[in-house]
C-alpha cells in the first residue's frame, strides 16, 4: 500500500493474543501480534511478544485490585442460554488480570488494539516484551485511507452484506486536497445479521450521502492477493473542528441541549451534523477555543431503533446507553488538518455482539461492520471541554492530572465488566449499569481529588503562596465543579454504601439479585439511573460552569436501512417521547441560530 494513501492507524498496533492455561504468565501478561511500530522498532512487526503491565508502583497496585478469580454462576450460564457472549475461556482460570480478561473476552483470539504509551524492554526471562502503562484501545483494522464512495457492487448493499461485495473508492490525495487520488475496487467482506435479523451496515446509499463529500475513513488490512479489505467505515465531516451549526448564549445553549439535541429523530434519518455550544456570545470561529493538543471529556448516549425489526418498548421509554470518555484535538495524518481523536471508555455489559467494555476507539464502537451502532442508532456526543477540569497542574513537583484519574477509575470499572466481578456476569439492572457505575467512577474521581489535596501539604503551600497565579485559579474552579458534580451524583445528600466502599478501595461493582436492594440503591442515585437524564445534566452542569460544548449528533447514517428508524432516548423525569411512526424523507440539516422559546 504505497504512502500517502494509506497511514497506519496508530504507532503501535496489534492482535492481542491469550495464552493457554498451561502458557499462562504470573506477571499477568498477554501475548501481542505486532502490526504496526515505529520505524524506530520496524523489526518488531510480524512478531508476537509478550504484551506487559508497567512494573510502576501505581500501575500495579490498580492491576491487582481489578485481578479476580473467575468462575462463572447459574445466572451467567442462563445469560449464555440467551445468547450473550461471556468469557467462556476464562471461567474457572484463577487471578485473571485486566490484559488476560480484554484477550480472552471473545472466543477467538480477535481483538485488535491500539497501544499508548509502549516500552519496549525485557520480561523476567529477559525476552523481548513491550510494557504499558494504559489500558490498550479497540480499534479495527491496522491501516487507513480517506476516500470518497464511488459505487458498490452489487448496488443493492444489503445483500451485499449476506455475502460481501465490492466498494468502489477514490483516494484523497493531500496534494491537491481534493478526491483526485488513485481509483480502486475495495473488498467488503460478508456480515452477519443480529438476532433480530438486522444487519449493523450496508453499502446501500453511502455515496449519496451528503458525507461522502468530505469523505469516509476506511479501515482494515489488506489481504494476501493485496487487496484492502474493508473493517470499519467513519465520516471525516464529523470529526473535523468546524462546527456546521452555533448555539452561543444561555437561551439558545440550553434551548439545543434540551429540545433541537433530540428534535424530530425520526424524521432525520441517514443525516448528522455538529454543533458549537456555548454561552460566550462572541465565539464565532472554533479555533478560537480550540487548539493543537487540547483535551476533552466526552458523554456518550445513544438511542432506539423503531420499525419492522426495530426494539419494543414499554410505555414508550426508550432507555438507551450511556457512556464517558476522553478525547483530544490532533493533527490527522493523511489531510494534516485538525480532528477530534475519541476514545471512548465503555462501561457495557455482556451482549450478544461480543461488544467489550473498556476503551474503544470512536470509529471502531460507531462504524465496524460487524457490531458498530452508526447504522442502526441515533447516536449524540458531546465533547466537554472546561480548562479547570481538562488542564494538568503541577505544584512545585506534585502533577495532578484529573483526566488521567477519570481515566483510571473508568478502566478499572470496564475491566470489572469485563469479568463480571468473577462471575463472568455483567448484570444490567437499576442499581448496576453504564450509567450509574460511569457514574460512580466520576464520584469516585472527585472523592479521590479531594482526598489527594487533605494528604498533600505541597499543594496547600503552594496554592498559597501563589493566590493570584492562573493555575490556583483554574485548581479553585476544579474544586467549586467538583462540590457542584457530587450534589449532582447524590442528590440525596445519601451516599451509597457500595460507591462508599469504592472511595477507599479502586472501584468495584457487583451484581444485585435482590430486587429491593437493587431498588433503594438506585434511587440513591436516581439523577443517574437513566442515561438521558444523566447525559442531559452533565452536560448541563458543565455549561453552567463556563465549558464549551461540542456535538457530534448521528441518525443511522452507515447504509440505508429501511425496516427501521431512529429514536431519542428518553427517561421518566419530564422528557418528552418521540414521534411513534414512520418517518418522511430525511431532511439535511441547516446551519442556523433555533428559534428561541417564547
Amino acid at each position: 500500500m504505497p504512502q500517502p494513501y494509506f497511514h497506519p492507524i496508530g504507532e503501535w498496533t496489534g492482535r492481542l493474543i491469550l495464552p493457554t492455561p498451561a502458557q499462562r504468565r504470573q506477571d499477568g501478561g498477554v501475548w501481542i501480534d505486532v502490526q504496526n511500530a515505529p520505524a524506530s522498532h520496524a523489526a518488531l512487526r510480524g512478531q508476537v511478544l509478550p504484551l506487559l503491565w508497567s512494573s510502576a508502583p501505581e500501575i500495579q497496585e490498580w492491576v491487582q485490585a481489578v485481578t479476580h478469580d473467575v468462575q462463572f454462576t447459574r445466572w451467567t450460564m442462563l445469560s449464555q442460554a440467551q445468547g450473550n457472549l461471556h468469557p467462556e475461556r476464562l471461567n474457572g482460570w484463577a487471578r485473571v488480570s485486566p490484559l488476560e480478561s480484554l484477550a480472552g473476552a471473545r472466543a477467538q483470539d480477535d481483538v485488535v488494539v491500539l497501544l499508548p504509551q509502549v516500552q519496549v524492554g525485557v520480561d523476567r526471562e529477559g525476552a523481548l516484551a513491550l510494557h504499558i502503562e494504559a489500558e490498550p484501545v479497540q480499534i479495527t483494522g491496522c491501516q487507513m485511507a480517506l476516500v470518497m464512495i464511488c459505487g458498490t457492487e452489487p448496488d443493492d448493499g444489503v445483500a451485499g452484506a449476506t455475502r460481501g461485495d465490492r466498494l468502489e473508492v477514490r483516494h484523497y490525495n493531500p496534494m491537491s486536497q481534493l478526491f483526485d487520488g488513485p481509483q480502486e475496487w475495495m473488498i467488503l467482506p460478508p456480515i452477519r445479521p443480529d438476532r433480530s435479523g438486522l444487519y449493523r451496515s450496508t453499502t446501500a446509499g453511502l455515496a449519496r450521502s451528503p458525507l461522502n463529500v468530505q469523505g469516509w475513513y476506511v479501515y482494515g488490512d489488506v489481504d494476501e492477493a493485496g487487496q484492502f479489505v474493508v473493517g470499519a467505515i467513519a465520516p471525516r465531516a464529523l470529526l473535523q473542528v468546524k462546527p456546521e451549526q452555533r448555539y452561543l448564549g444561555l437561551a439558545a445553549a440550553t434551548h439545543y441541549l434540551h429540545h433541537d439535541n433530540w428534535h424530530d429523530t425520526p424524521n432525520r434519518k441517514g443525516t448528522a451534523t455538529t454543533a458549537l455550544v456555548a454561552l460566550d456570545e462572541s465565539l464565532h470561529q472554533a479555533t478560537e477555543f480550540w487548539q493543537e493538543g487540547d483535551r476533552a471529556i466526552v458523554a456518550h448516549i445513544y438511542g432506539g431503533m423503531g420499525g419492522a425489526k426495530g426494539e419494543k418498548t414499554w410505555f414508550g421509554l426508550v432507555p438507551g446507553h450511556f457512556a464517558y470518555g476522553l478525547a483530544q484535538v490532533v493533527r490527522e495524518p493523511i489531510t494534516g488538518e485538525l480532528q477530534f481523536a475519541i476514545t471512548y471508555k465503555q462501561v457495557y455489559g455482556h451482549n450478544p455482539d461480543g461488544i467489550i467494555a473498556g476503551s474503544i476507539q470512536w470509529f471502531c464502537y460507531g462504524g465496524d461492520r460487524q457490531r458498530g451502532w452508526f447504522g442502526n442508532r441515533p447516536i449524540s456526543d458531546v465533547l466537554i471541554k472546561l480548562d479547570c477540569a481538562t488542564r494538568q497542574y503541577e505544584f512545585g513537583g506534585v502533577e495532578l492530572d484529573p483526566l488521567a484519574q477519570f481515566s483510571r477509575q473508568l478502566d478499572a470499572i470496564a475491566a470489572q465488566y469485563r469479568i463480571g466481578h468473577g462471575t463472568g456476569l455483567a448484570l444490567i439492572n437499576l442499581a448496576t449499569s453504564c450509567v450509574q457505575d460511569s457514574n460512580q467512577a466520576l464520584y469516585l474521581t472527585i472523592k479521590r481529588l479531594q482526598a489527594l489535596i487533605r494528604v498533600t501539604p505541597a499543594i496547600r503551600v503552594w496554592l498559597n503562596q501563589n493566590p493570584r497565579h492562573p493555575q490556583g485559579h483554574a485548581f479553585r474552579r476544579l474544586a467549586t465543579l467538583g462540590r457542584v458534580l457530587e450534589r449532582h451524583l447524590v442528590p440525596l445528600g445519601i451516599v451509597r454504601p457500595d460507591w462508599y466502599r469504592n472511595v477507599l478501595h479502586w472501584l468495584q461493582t457487583r451484581n444485585f439479585y435482590n430486587f429491593l436492594d437493587m431498588l433503594l440503591r438506585g434511587m440513591l442515585t436516581w439523577r443517574t439511573m437513566l442515561p438521558r437524564r444523566a447525559y442531559d445534566e452533565v452536560a448541563q452542569t458543565f455549561l453552567q460552569q463556563g465549558a464549551m460544548l461540542w456535538f457530534i449528533r448521528t441518525n443511522q447514517i452507515l447504509g440505508e436501512l429501511p425496516e427501521i428508524y431512529p429514536l431519542a432516548p428518553t427517561t421518566i423525569f419530564g422528557c418528552r417521547n418521540p414521534r411513534r411512526r414512520s418517518p418522511r424523507t430525511p431532511h439535511t440539516p441547516t446551519a442556523r441560530q433555533p428559534d428561541l422559546p417564547r
